[in-house]
């Protein structure tokens, strides 16, 4: 199975769709067999197709094409659940500085419960 292919089924499987539904949300652009092709490594798509994915999945295309061994989050970026925090903050530079500020607040706080758990 390619890399591409092991984080489509990842990320499709952690959204609740099946091959036809993705397949249906990218308005039978891509069909049900190619999807499956490229999951299992028999396939790749091309950017045009990897874009399509991407944005019915709700996914930065970059989250298929990036080495998670070079990503500053190397040990969670493949935890499905990662995926879906990574798409809430898509547009951080459009929130106002009090929900910047609650946010990095809710951070700082966890780290602190954390650090003192670990104690």
């Amino acid at each position: 199975m390619s890399i591409i292919g092991t984080k489509l089924r990842k990320i499709r499987k952690a959204t609740g769709l099946s091959l036809k539904q993705l397949s249906t949300k990218i308005n039978g652009k891509i069909s049900i067999s190619f999807l499956s092709d490229i999951e299992n490594g028999r396939s790749n798509p091309s950017f045009e197709n990897l874009k399509l994915i991407a944005a019915a999945l709700e996914t930065p295309v970059s989250y298929f094409i990036e080495d998670s061994k070079d990503s500053i989050f190397s040990s969670t970026i493949d935890d499905a659940d990662f995926i879906h925090i990574i798409n809430l903050l898509q547009d951080f530079k459009d929130w106002n500085i009090e929900d910047k500020k609650e946010l990095l607040f809710y951070l700082k706080a966890k780290k602190v419960i954390r650090d003192s758990n670990h104690q």
